[in-house]
């Protein structure tokens, strides 16, 4: 049975044709033929998703596969609409993502054990119908219990079943039940996929890591990065375009422009900050440049579609990122919260480094 593939946001598309392997196409919207729909915008629509949907075979909605979790109510809506589309009108769904050490117990969603959720109350002002926890002991029991838990919840009308999963073991053990229902939604992990095998691929030639991700890790890697490899950092209430122009032009290989800021930086963005790293893009490419790695999902989102591409096909991985091709251009798209604190200098920077010890 052919699988389609709906992101709620274009990271979250991503994370899916990384699950599913090279050869993977990605279109950016719905209007064209593709293994998995990304949006055109920031995040899903219900429109969108309406008119993602194919008219028959098995639907996966990936959500949750960056470290900040999505806002309840565009989720739900988004939810609510591929369920219905998908013509079951019932989904079966896990929020649990170990990468992120994101569980689900009782229905609530914790990460870091934090909560974050009650999800079931978090949804349901904004379905259609009811949403039913399949709670942590019936998960545990799996087997026939845990279908039929399942079958008694869509039986009886609800529109969505929300697993529990409390540890990487336990996703692993529902990842192929939720591969036997026609409409599910979750991470990617929860696709059901076999683990696809690419080829290693580094970057060669100039590579520009554009960063507007906030999160703290990414502010932490910008950090590590800063002493080891070129990295401006630019304004964001005040970017100076052309003069990161200029600099980047001057650079021998790979480097980094950046508007992350910690909060106490970050000030009130001008009307030109969600723009800035959209414009050095389109800079940089008419420089001739044709690689990028694009820390956040708005910012991986807004270049995209500055530079005006429709479609993405997944290829090479490095640095355990999976590389887009888009044409002549190839794309690594860095979430939130994803890598080591060395993510970058490991990556593109000096290939020789010093130990904490020596330094």
């Amino acid at each position: 049975m052919s699988l389609r593939g709906i992101g709620f946001t274009l990271r979250d598309a991503v994370a899916l044709a990384e699950a599913r392997g090279p050869g993977t196409r990605i279109a950016l919207g719905p209007g064209e033929a593709a293994d998995i729909i990304a949006p055109a915008g920031l995040i899903l629509t219900p429109t969108e998703a309406r008119a993602a949907l194919a008219p028959a075979g098995r639907v996966f909605f990936s959500f949750g596969n960056q470290a900040a979790f999505p806002e309840a109510e565009p989720l739900a809506q988004t939810l609510d609409e591929v369920a219905a589309g998908a013509g079951t009108g019932f989904m079966l769904a896990c929020a649990a993502e170990p990468g992120f050490r994101r569980f689900a117990y009782q229905g609530h969603v914790f990460q870091d054990g934090l909560l974050l959720a009650d999800l079931r109350r978090a949804l349901a002002p904004h379905l259609s119908g009811r949403a039913v926890v399949v709670t942590y002991e019936t998960v545990a029991k799996g087997g026939p219990d845990l279908l039929r838990r399942i079958s008694a919840a869509r039986e009886h009308g609800a529109v969505m079943a929300l697993l529990d999963a409390v540890d990487e073991a336990q996703c692993a053990a529902l990842a192929p039940v939720m591969a036997g229902q026609l409409c599910a939604g979750g991470p990617a992990w929860a696709a059901g996929l076999p683990a696809p095998s690419y080829a290693a691929e580094p970057p060669d030639g100039h590579t520009a890591i554009l960063s507007g991700a906030l999160d703290r890790q990414t502010l932490f890697q910008l950090g590590a990065a800063r002493g080891e490899m070129p990295l401006r950092q630019i304004d964001p209430t005040a970017p100076a375009i052309e003069a990161a122009l200029d600099w980047a032009a001057a650079q021998p290989q790979h480097f980094i422009l950046s508007t992350s800021a910690a909060p106490g930086q970050r000030g009130t963005p001008g009307p030109l900050a969600a723009e800035a790293l959209g414009e050095i893009a389109a800079g940089l490419a008419a420089q001739g440049l044709r690689r990028f790695v694009l820390a956040g999902n708005d910012t991986a989102a807004l270049i995209l579609r500055r530079l005006g591409i429709g479609a993405l096909t997944a290829c090479g991985v490095w640095q355990g990122l999976c590389w887009l091709a888009a044409g002549d251009y190839k794309f690594l798209l860095k979430p939130g919260g994803f890598g080591g604190q060395h993510l970058f200098p490991d990556g593109f920077g000096p290939q020789i480094r010093l130990n904490e010890a020596a330094k």
